[in-house]
């Protein structure tokens, strides 16, 4: 697969930047709000990836995701508009850009086959917010739809005087990540025969159901929500392949979320799920724990930028 070429000196990404740009939550001031907490997430163990409820979702997802991810490269690579515009990104301006994304937004929803949400790119729609998705957990009642055509697409929102402000890349990535949550709530309203969507919508409209009720987010909290874990995923990853895994994305999700530079994930929950067992050890780490752990060097990379601001 082609991709694209960056100069090196560009590709650097604030290490603070991800939610604390766009308001969903508040700036790390303290190991508590960093790492994953039992007590918020037992509230809503389904909508988390680091319960065991969500065990079926996480061995599922990734496979889908990057399938998914490496569609919508591939179109991307064969506009060869869209492939100058990419390489010349960290030289335009926002202004320059929106045409652009308008374009990568078009290609995005279409190849994952859901209906077009509403895309708004304006300064004054949601002024406290850079990027959002906006939906209403309401149509998840009373029962699933069987027809896409009647489900509700959400609307993606991007602020193009906040995005002016961040990496050039900021756009670009927000973009599809909130695009991505579109996919998400429409495939939450369905009636699946599949069974790796049914686990896929159960997931998801618990997490957004739990996004709406709870309270007291942290940050790993919020970014481990199984809607926000996998569209950092799909988001990073598409970006991940169009820059040879250079470009350094190191506050978009939690690094359960992100790739390294060989295209491996930086914390795979797979890989440090407890073993299945009839009798449970008492002493064995739960998914949690041993995230918390693995989530270290996050939490101290994040805290040496936060210093040096």
């Amino acid at each position: 697969m082609p991709s694209l070429s960056f100069k090196s000196a560009l590709l650097s990404v604030s290490l603070l930047f991800g939610l604390t740009l766009f308001g969903l939550i508040q700036p790390v001031q303290a190991a508590g709000q960093f790492y994953a907490t039992q007590e918020l997430q037992s509230q809503y163990p389904q909508a988390f990836a680091l319960q065991p409820e969500a065990q079926a979702f996480v061995l599922a997802a990734q496979s889908k995701t990057v399938a998914d991810a490496n569609r919508l490269v591939e179109l991307i690579l064969a506009d060869k508009s869209l492939v100058k515009a990419l390489a010349d990104w960290q030289q335009l301006s926002i202004d320059e850009q929106i045409p652009h994304l308008r374009k990568i937004f078009a290609l995005e929803y279409r190849s994952m086959g859901i209906k077009q949400p509403t895309l708004i790119i304006d300064n004054h729609s949601y002024p406290t917010k850079m990027v959002y998705f906006d939906f209403d957990v309401s149509h998840f009642a009373p029962l699933p739809s069987s027809s896409i055509n009647n489900v509700s697409r959400g609307t993606v929102y991007l602020n193009p005087e906040k995005l002016a402000t961040q990496d050039k890349f900021a756009s670009l990535a927000f973009l599809i990540h909130e695009t991505r949550h579109s996919y998400q709530f429409q495939l939450s309203q369905q009636a699946n025969t599949s069974a790796n969507d049914a686990i896929f919508a159960a997931g998801y409209r618990a997490a957004f159901n739990a996004q709406k009720s709870l309270t007291g987010f942290g940050f790993s909290d919020f970014l481990t929500l199984l809607n926000e874990y996998e569209a950092f995923q799909y988001g990073n990853y598409v970006l991940g392949q169009l820059t040879h895994w250079t470009l350094d994305l190191t506050g978009m999700g939690t690094f359960a979320s992100q790739f390294d530079q060989h295209g491996q994930l930086k914390i795979d929950l797979a890989t440090l799920m407890p073993p299945a067992k009839s009798n449970a050890n008492t002493d064995e780490l739960s998914l949690l724990e041993q995230y918390n752990l693995a989530a270290k060097v996050q939490y101290q990379l994040r805290e040496a930028d936060a210093r040096a601001q």
